[in-house]
């Protein structure tokens, strides 16, 4: 049900991109040349649209293979604001930067001796700098503007899918918080049906789900309400129900979805495999493989350099500060568990007294600690002290990631 949504959504979002991608790079173009803002120099002249024509195409398929990398056509749909504009940044420099490698190759070759072709221009960088953008632009407004359609429409009442779920204990609770979040989707949880909760009462889900009756009065709640889909999650104790469930279900025209006891270990982001004709659960593996480990490698070392470049004037700035206001080293190293529980050394800014775990060994920090310097503690509230990691993204040490790495002897001890 939501992936045959998401597929639709996706070709949209496919089509917008390619749209987007299309008018930025010809917008480019005439704005660089046309737009009598930033001069033509008379030895180069002007080049052909033909040759900026002949160099789209391969624009448009780093971009899109890009995106398909990060995850914008075959991952979970719904992001962030800030995360999917951060994504389609990423996106653009990435994309320029093998571009202008493969075209600064290719017309390399071609003044060589005896090319296969020839190359008579390169490509400029005012257009680069205007394409930058607008691509950013307009890829961004595309998406917002579909989503926003796509909420009007659905907050108008049209190709809502109203869903019903049976048990409101800790699954059924679940279930209703993944669906709320693909309101954007068109998907309305309108109720429970349990037998130890009384009907009125409202499950504090999404601003709040009613009860509406015991599970014996589904039949008559799929008679009055108009539903599209039914979701069974109720636990193997209730197998007798789960059956008289099925029965009921297949007289009405809705789609029926039953949530397993094993629906726990899936909320841990686990993966389904097969072993010759055997399903397992993968729960504890580590899901960046193969090509999308070294995309991954390939991003964090360009956003590290990037990013050290730009903070350098601050983290001479505070190296300063933590130097004259306490006394001890500017940084603190730690050992720290990474992917596939490798021990590696963490450094970071000095943010506590020197030798602070002396007395207490090893604890978690906690509002308020006394350990934490004046500086210290304006360095973690704007998670400042966290730069010095980004050298280690060259060693591979560490990676950019949501969830931090754990401290070795904590980890030990859990």
């Amino acid at each position: 049900m939501i992936r045959k949504k998401q597929s639709r959504l996706v070709g949209v979002f496919i089509i917008s991109d390619i749209i987007a991608i299309l008018v930025s790079f010809f917008y480019s173009y005439v704005f660089r040349f046309y737009g009598y803002i930033i001069p033509v120099d008379p030895e180069k002249g002007m080049p052909s649209l033909r040759s900026y024509a002949a160099i789209f195409p391969l624009f448009l398929v780093v971009h899109l293979v890009i995106f398909f990398f990060q995850g914008f056509y075959r991952r979970r749909l719904k992001r962030t604001t800030i995360d999917d504009f951060f994504f389609i940044v990423l996106n653009a420099i990435l994309s320029i930067l093998i571009v202008l490698a493969i075209l600064n190759y290719l017309y390399a070759y071609s003044q060589g001796k005896a090319p296969l072709f020839r190359m008579e221009f390169k490509i400029s960088h005012y257009f680069i700098a205007v394409y930058f953008i607008a691509v950013i632009f307009l890829v961004s407004v595309l998406r917002n503007q579909i989503y926003f359609f796509m909420k009007r429409r659905y907050a108008r009442g049209y190709n809502l899918q109203n869903v019903l779920i049976l048990g409101a204990g800790e699954m059924g609770k679940t279930v209703a918080q993944k669906l709320s979040a693909y309101k954007d989707m068109g998907f309305v949880v309108k109720g429970f049906l349990d037998d130890e909760i009384k009907p009125g009462e409202v499950i504090k889900v999404d601003g709040g789900i009613e009860v509406l009756g015991p599970i014996e009065d589904l039949e008559a709640t799929l008679e009055k309400g108009k539903f599209s889909d039914v979701y069974v999650a109720l636990d193997l104790n209730n197998y007798p129900k789960i059956l008289e469930t099925f029965k009921v279900v297949h007289k009405h025209a809705v789609n029926v979805r039953l949530i397993p006891d094993l629906f726990q270990l899936l909320t841990l982001k686990a993966r389904v495999e097969d072993l010759d004709g055997f399903p397992v659960i993968s729960i504890d593996e580590p899901p960046l493989r193969g090509m999308m480990r070294f995309l991954k490698r390939i991003i964090d070392i360009t956003i590290s350099a990037m990013f050290l470049l730009i903070f350098s004037p601050l983290i001479f700035i505070v190296s300063l500060l933590i130097k004259i206001t306490s006394k001890g080293p500017v940084l603190y190293h730690q050992e720290r568990v990474g992917l596939d529980g490798r021990k590696f050394m963490m450094h970071k800014f000095r943010t506590m007294i020197t030798d602070a775990e002396k007395r207490t060994g090893p604890v978690m920090c906690k509002p308020g600690d006394l350990r934490i310097t004046k500086v210290g503690r304006f360095l973690r509230r704007f998670s400042i002290d966290e730069i010095p990691q980004l050298d280690q993204c060259f060693e591979r040490r560490d990676e950019f990631d949501r969830s931090p790495s754990r401290e070795a002897l904590l980890c030990q001890r859990f």
